[in-house]
């Protein structure tokens, strides 16, 4: 059973994107409680939560403008599997980065 339990770890994920137009996926790690991501050149992306949406622009897929971020504060889903993420971006050669808060089973009660 999923718990409410804090972030104890800070984790970086750099999503790199190569190919225009090319779907991309990765995961919410387990224990996943927040997040925040933006393309590091501030270029536009698409994000979905299921394959085969993002590369063509078959909806339904999220827009991720330039120039902003996606933060999200409080998961209401619970991923103690992983939740996996679509990203594809009209240009080549971008990268998605992600800095997100996790809870650790392994670090509970350390210092």
């Amino acid at each position: 059973m999923y718990e409410d339990k804090k972030a104890n770890r800070v984790l970086v994920a750099n999503i790199p994107m190569p190919v225009a137009d090319k779907e991309y996926v990765w995961s919410l790690p387990k224990g996943c409680k927040w997040f925040t991501l933006h393309v590091r050149d501030a270029t536009a992306a698409r994000i979905a939560f299921k394959t085969g949406h993002v590369a063509n622009s078959v909806e339904p897929y999220f827009t991720l403008k330039a120039n902003t971020s996606w933060d999200e504060k409080y998961l209401e889903v619970d991923i103690s599997r992983g939740l996996p993420v679509f990203f594809a971006c009209a240009g080549a050669g971008k990268v998605v980065e992600v800095v997100l808060g996790v809870y650790d089973d392994n670090l509970e009660g350390m210092e």
